[in-house]
């Protein structure tokens, strides 16, 4: 072994051990929170404008519709506001059916995509200035809600909170008939938001979802609502998020199972690598936001990839630091996996999403970096995704 190499493995050794220790540390730490952990509850009830963004949803609008109007959340206290992406099937006679059946609905149609890099922002953007809620509490056309979800999210609604992250989840009616795709995608959602949430037991918030997210308008202003990311084509969820922990926001999650969404699983390993290569395409943005994320994200990268190396090079050791990882995540798993539905017959799955996660992670985040995914209908333009200076 010449000098380079031996430089070259021991960084490597150097990596995966901090890599390791960073990951148990927050492990352990995500332990305590958990422990500490208080949910906030708010008596109050305000006022809400659900906002939900459509292109061409026609197909699972009733059924979103259906669990909007049947919400346990005062009648009077809440608006429906559809944000139409200019679809171009049923979707604007669909809601005019609600709107004339005397249902509190709005319907919003918004033009000019072609114009813009991100579409969905902007149908968005126009249906929050037309809400009339204190409180803008969003999902996707194809979700399903409880109909518990208002008051859920609404409660966690302290004077002091103004943004509360949910969980969502893919609908599994039979674990055993899943497919091995779906299986896959409901366990490594899962898996990520026990990383997540254990964050936000911290007080720190490092992601969320637009599939179940509530802020306050007020809030939205404050940071000049999505004029700062409106030249990224996604992340109208997540980069908001950053957007209001910087401006000194405080943001929760909500814990509560009666909160909790469900969306429709990815229907093949195309669409659903299209999905994770878009929220990929986020990193660089969310580094320069939140640079200790990042930190925490490069860390497990050198335990999990840098362990593989090693079984290549010092097969004992790297299989020694693959163990160490699996046996600190399955700890984790054991004491988070109650708050997410995981049960016991799911984590026999845990070995194949393992294998499959560390390879297709690191696909995606390749495809992300490159903007090669489809977003709404629509390609990130050449140049736009290395774009940073409105941030």
């Amino acid at each position: 072994m010449n000098v380079i190499t031996k430089i070259l493995y021991w960084l490597l050794i150097i990596l995966v051990s901090s890599g390791a220790l960073t990951y148990l540390v927050f492990v352990i730490r995500f332990y305590f929170g958990w422990k500490r952990l208080k949910p906030v509850v708010n008596t109050k009830k305000l006022p809400v404008s659900v906002v939900i963004v459509a292109h061409n949803e026609a197909a699972h609008l009733p059924r979103l519709m259906t669990c909007l109007l049947s919400q346990d959340y005062p009648a009077e206290l809440y608006e429906i506001i559809l944000g139409d992406d200019d679809s171009t099937d049923d979707t604007q006679a669909i809601m005019s059916k609600y709107i004339e059946a005397g249902h509190n609905v709005k319907y919003i149609r918004s033009i000019g995509r072609e114009k813009v890099v991100s579409p969905k922002k902007l149908a968005l953007q126009r249906a929050i200035e037309a809400a009339n809620g204190e409180i803008i509490l969003t999902t996707d056309a194809d979700c399903i809600v409880p109909t518990s979800w208002i008051s859920s999210m609404v409660s966690c609604f302290a004077d002091d909170v103004s943004m509360v992250a949910g969980y969502s989840r893919t609908m599994i009616p039979v674990w055993s008939k899943a497919s091995l795709l779906q299986k896959y995608e409901h366990l490594d959602f899962a898996l990520t938001y026990m990383v997540l949430s254990g964050g936000y037991t911290l007080g720190k918030s490092w992601a969320c979802i637009g599939q179940n997210l509530a802020y306050r308008k007020s809030a939205w202003l404050d940071v000049g609502g999505f004029s700062k990311i409106m030249h990224l084509i996604s992340g109208d969820d997540v980069n908001l998020l950053q957007l209001m922990r910087r401006k000194g926001h405080k943001i929760i999650f909500n814990f509560a199972s009666s909160s909790f969404t469900h969306t429709y699983p990815v229907q093949s390993w195309k669409e659903f690598i299209n999905q994770r290569s878009r929220w990929a395409s986020n990193m660089k943005y969310q580094l320069s936001l939140n640079p200790e994320f990042f930190f925490i994200l490069f860390s497990m990268a050198c335990l999990y990839w840098g362990s593989i190396i090693l079984l290549f090079v010092n097969f004992p050791l790297g299989l020694a630091f693959l163990l160490y990882r699996i046996l600190v995540e399955l700890c984790m798993i054991s004491y988070s996996r109650k708050h997410f539905g995981v049960s016991a017959r799911m984590l026999n799955f845990y070995p194949v999403w393992l294998a499959i996660q560390t390879f297709l992670l690191v696909f995606t985040m390749i495809l992300g970096q490159f903007g090669l995914f489809v977003w709404h209908g629509k390609h990130p333009p050449k140049g736009v995704h290395n774009a940073n200076s409105n941030i």
